[in-house]
């Protein structure tokens, strides 16, 4: 499951590089903004990526947490997350995704996703 994981925040990195590349609009909200990104995989890795000159890099394993934006969650919801088979919200409220950051970074999260 944890493989599943990684191979579609991979696709996911590709996507939202591909957006950035075609459309302007979306670039220029991203233009500027630099930050880390950290998925901790509560049943399963972490990985780390960072967001910097209008590009994400792809997800690494860490073992720090340290970043602008940490999610948490376990892999069937991160899965369900990244296939858009359930809500961020309704995970959120659930408790079934943790989510630390500010709200513009929370904003930004939502674009990748």
């Amino acid at each position: 499951m944890n493989n599943n994981v990684k191979q579609l925040l991979d696709e996911k990195v590709i996507e939202f590089n591909s957006r950035i590349d075609s459309e302007p609009d979306f670039s220029k909200t991203i233009e500027g903004k630099n930050r880390t990104i950290c998925i901790c995989v509560s049943d399963g890795d972490t990985y780390y990526s960072k967001l910097e000159n209008l590009r994400i890099e792809d997800f690494v394993k860490t073992e720090d947490t340290n970043a602008d934006l940490v999610v948490t969650a376990n892999s069937e919801t991160l899965l369900a997350l990244i296939q858009r088979k359930i809500s961020p919200v309704k995970a959120y409220m659930t408790g079934d995704l943790k989510v630390k950051a500010s709200l513009m970074d929370m904003l930004l999260l939502k674009r990748l996703f």
